[in-house]
């Protein structure tokens, strides 16, 4: 079976942050689809601005420098076999 998740536009949006922003820590949001899990988005963290409960609802979320984040869609938005 073939497996990929289309991040490519999450990858360039990413590319743009890190450009501006560097190489920072944030959120990264993890969710199992068909029984696998992928990285399906990131957010900046902001102190004044925590997590709402529905953010996070079927998600996983770590803290990861942006740059792991984009080697992840970057995996992910290959054919695995």
């Amino acid at each position: 079976m073939n497996i990929s998740y289309d991040s490519e536009d999450l990858i360039e949006e990413l590319k743009r942050d890190i450009d501006e922003f560097g190489n920072i820590e944030m959120y990264a949001f993890f969710e199992k689809i068909n029984g696998i899990t992928f990285l399906t988005n990131y957010d900046f963290i902001v102190e004044e601005d925590k997590l709402k409960a529905k953010e996070i609802e079927n998600c996983v979320v770590m803290v990861l420098k942006a740059k792991k984040i984009l080697k992840i869609l970057e995996e992910q938005n290959k054919i695995i076999k």
